[in-house]
């Protein structure tokens, strides 16, 4: 059962739901205003890593910290 992250198009509330796969089809309302215009939102996600630290956000071993750029952007 994924929690989905959905921003509000009338308001700009951003909000979390958990959506049963029976509801996956289901139209979304906003908590704040109501209103049906929403948009799902493509959002991070957890994982553990093997100490068993679990839901931290951490990134592999292979990556730099701070993101995956080595801070040149190829631009001039």
């Amino acid at each position: 059962m994924p929690i989905y992250e959905f921003e509000c198009l009338s308001c700009n509330a951003v909000f979390e739901k958990l959506v049963l796969s029976s509801q996956q089809n289901s139209m979304e309302k906003c908590p704040v205003c109501n209103s049906t215009k929403v948009r799902k939102l493509i959002s991070g996600f957890a994982f553990s890593n093997q100490s068993g630290s679990s839901g931290s956000k951490s990134q592999p071993s292979s990556m730099p910290p701070g993101g995956c750029s080595s801070g040149f952007s190829g631009f001039r």
